[in-house]
């Protein structure tokens, strides 16, 4: 199958006028301009979209699909009033919540150009419900508030996918998440870590997200000091910011740092030497009241940068054009050129998936978007400027047509019903978790 348009964009080589994908199978086997493509291949189906211009599969490097169904229920808000909420919700959640959830979040992804995500999981459901819907990326299985000997227990509870190769034919993959330092203790930071390098797994840490991470780690106070004194065994104030607090543990090696809002002095340059790289979500950090990631320091630095949208819970939607845009008006040195790479190669880069996912090259997975960009002279400007969910006529992954003519293929409406059956009955939860009138939450 050919499948061509106004332009592509490999994001790997230059842009390509009239240009074509040739797909076999689940893998893009060329990449060039359509009349080549087509007397090399005489008798190849062509499908044409004129007006738009065929970009890598989307890498959307933050997520929690289990939560999708929790969109809106906890207004926007502090992160130290909004973390409480949600958490009394998700500890009422069953596997099947989070299976109908994360179902809910792998098709919202699809529908905009996603194919690539870097998951927070919190047992097999994700996993297996994006593969089912034709996802990839890497999957972090989710611990916290234990002691670092209870970690092999906890995990096999969770069902984590013990020895063999981290990744599957190349498009799921896992990893291990200890969530943060205000939750895990530093024997559980390490235990994590030392898991990861030992099998070959992504490692990822929320790190310097809120103000009241901040306060905690560097004076020792704040809103977040009784969630650690409950969480994080063996915890003490180390006097410092997170990414630091990190590098003491011997744990920033080879992770991946999300959020990264708070750095103090120096931490963009560990993050650059030591990190995998660092996930931005500048949506959902303003949803929670967190302020700005410092995206020209980080830029300037040479830190290698994925964007991610975080939970529906903490956003709104999955729209990573926009969230691409809200990094460039932070820092306007960044080019259209560099923001299409944080959404596709850079981005598959950082989550360690680059070699088979995040550009269109010959032998990769043929996970392609097409975008509508009209009569466009310089597609990457107008892709990365108008790019919206509403302007994805169609997205391919491992070969096979996820969405066409702007919608999903595959039957949405029980995904749909079982999500909200999932969102009424969190409603129903956090009702009861809050007194009635203005009060503060029940915790």
């Amino acid at each position: 199958m050919i499948v061509t348009a106004d332009w592509v964009l490999p994001v790997s080589r230059p842009p390509v006028r009239t240009g074509a994908v040739l797909v076999r199978g689940h893998e893009i086997t060329a990449v060039g301009p359509l009349e080549r493509l087509r007397a090399e291949h005489p008798g190849e189906q062509v499908t044409t979209y004129p007006g738009c211009t065929i970009v890598p599969g989307l890498v959307n490097a933050h997520t929690h699909l289990s939560l999708t169904a929790l969109e809106g229920l906890v207004p926007s808000r502090s992160f130290s009033e909004w973390l409480p909420r949600i958490a009394t919700i998700t500890r009422a959640m069953n596997a099947d919540d989070f299976a109908a959830s994360a179902a809910a979040g792998s098709m919202a992804c699809l529908k905009t150009g996603v194919t690539v995500v870097g998951d927070i999981a919190y047992g097999p459901e994700a996993i297996s419900t994006a593969g089912d819907a034709g996802l990839a990326g890497t999957f972090f299985w989710e611990v916290l508030g234990i002691p670092e000997g209870e970690l092999p227990h906890a995990l096999a509870r969770m069902e984590f996918p013990g020895g063999g190769s981290a990744c599957a034919a190349g498009r799921l993959c896992y990893g291990i998440s200890p969530h943060a330092p205000y939750t895990s203790g530093p024997g559980l930071l390490r235990a994590t870590h030392s898991l990861a390098r030992r099998h070959q797994l992504g490692y990822m840490v929320h790190v310097a997200e809120s103000p009241a991470e901040q306060q905690l780690l560097i004076r020792g106070e704040g809103p977040l000091g009784e969630t650690a004194a409950r969480l994080a065994r063996g915890f003490e104030p180390p006097r410092c910011g997170s990414v630091e607090y990190l590098h003491r543990l011997g744990v920033l090696s080879g992770a991946i740092a999300v959020h990264c809002v708070h750095l103090e002095t120096g931490e963009a340059d560990l993050l650059a030497k030591h990190a995998r790289g660092v996930v931005l979500c500048p949506r959902s950090n303003r949803y929670l009241h967190n302020g700005a990631p410092p995206v020209s320091q980080l830029h300037s630095h040479g830190v290698d940068i994925a964007v991610g949208t975080d939970s529906a819970a903490s956003n709104e939607g999955f729209d990573l054009f926009a969230e691409a845009r809200a990094l460039a008006a932070l820092d306007p040195e960044l080019t259209p050129k560099r923001l299409l790479g944080i959404m596709s190669l850079e981005g598959a880069r950082v989550l360690g998936v680059h070699e088979r996912l995040g550009s269109l090259d010959p032998g990769k997975q043929a996970d392609l978007a097409v975008i509508a960009s009209g009569g466009a002279d310089d597609p990457t400007t107008q892709v990365v400027a108008t790019g919206s969910p509403d302007r994805v006529r169609a997205v391919m992954s491992a070969g096979v047509w996820r969405v066409l003519d702007g919608e999903l293929v595959a039957p949405v409406r029980p995904i749909e019903k079982a999500a909200a059956e999932v969102r009424a009955r969190a409603a129903r939860v956090l009702a009861r978790s809050v007194r009635p009138t203005s009060g503060p939450a029940d915790r």
